[in-house]
């Protein structure tokens, strides 16, 4: 069935299926369908007639594409607290998906990003399809995000990535060809037994090997410029690549980089120095700390409205920030070290 909060739920077989419901906005999420996820695991949950869990999409062209940004930027602007409470729910959501008893699937065909990013994340066992895109654009609108295994170069440029690169990088456990989902749904419908080994062995008779990742190609120059701790050693070390092959691509990183506020480049920078040796669900803690603050003390605002609201695409970054800067020298690096031992 489908209702007001942009999900379609059932179950099928043994298989309890959430898909994403909200095509005109490229599943972009909203409180409601937060909500809908949270509230739909904790009915089954404990359902014998549920033994798995698949999320996916209805959409043709995307997964998710993150959290509907325009409900965040319209709540800050009328002064009430909505916003936070979407990145409350969000979390909370995230951490019953992480922590969810039995194998939560989910199948990505087309544009995985931000938020949708956390949500494929959090899940179980993820099957993507040679038309996924992967990305966390936060710094491009002046948000940051925390994610292990892509690290500096992801969270600073904010690039695409596609289905081969998360494989490399083991964001996702198979391929299967986007014209097969149908038929590994209809297969995992039709088990009657639906344990993680079982999903694992349905899921690997339908598996093809995609093509070579251009990450992997890029690898040893990712690590030779985005491996320095301080942004303008980053960008110092893009501005003087040297072989015709390395310049190319550095200038346009560093092009990138250039067009990012420098709040937003530093506060992502540092998430991922402190959170190099913690756990994701660590790491989300600490990021969910930074967030209100930097909702009302960095450029978030600003760069909604011009890429969303104006459209203009001249976002005004602020060059500094007294505010801002005086609560990151307070939370850096004497309270990220008293977080990491409350929650280590």
């Amino acid at each position: 069935m489908s209702d007001e909060n942009n999900l379609a739920i059932r179950v099928a077989g043994s298989l309890g299926i959430i898909s994403l419901d909200r095509t005109s906005h490229l599943n972009a999420l909203t409180l409601p369908m937060i909500q809908g996820i949270q509230a739909q695991l904790d009915q089954w949950c404990h359902d014998p007639e549920v033994q798995a869990i698949l999320i996916n999409s209805n959409s043709p062209k995307a997964f998710c594409a993150g959290g509907d940004i325009r409900y965040l930027y319209d709540s800050y602007q009328a002064g009430n607290t909505q916003y936070q409470d979407f990145f409350a729910t969000e979390y909370k959501m995230l951490s019953t998906l992480r922590n969810f008893p039995k194998a939560v699937i989910v199948m990505m065909d087309g544009y995985v990003l931000g938020g949708g990013f956390g949500l494929a994340q959090a899940c179980h066992i993820k099957v993507t399809s040679e038309k996924s895109r992967f990305a966390m654009p936060e710094t491009a609108i002046g948000f940051f995000s925390r994610l292990d295994e892509v690290g500096v170069y992801m969270a600073l440029t904010g690039e695409q990535i596609s289905s081969s690169d998360a494989l490399y990088l083991d964001l996702v456990d198979y391929h299967v060809p986007s014209e097969r989902f149908a038929e590994l749904e209809a297969a995992l419908i039709a088990a009657p037994v639906l344990n993680p080994i079982e999903i694992q062995k349905i899921i690997s008779s339908y598996i093809t090997h995609p093509v070579e990742s251009e990450l992997q190609k890029r690898a040893d120059l990712i690590n030779q410029h985005f491996g320095y701790q301080h942004l303008e050693e980053i960008e110092q070390s893009l501005a003087h690549a040297s072989s015709a092959t390395n310049q190319e691509w550095a200038n346009k990183m560093l092009t990138i980089l250039q067009q990012r506020p420098v709040m937003a480049k530093q506060t992502s920078l540092k998430l991922q120095q402190a959170g190099q040796n913690l756990s994701l669900e660590k790491c989300m803690q600490l990021e969910r700390d930074l967030q209100d603050v930097w909702l009302e003390q960095g450029d978030f605002i600003e760069g909604v409205r011009a890429l969303i609201i104006d459209k203009d695409k001249n976002p005004q970054w602020r060059t500094e920030n007294a505010k801002f800067e005086q609560t990151l020298e307070k939370l850096w690096p004497a309270w990220t070290q008293q977080r990491i031992e409350n929650i280590t």
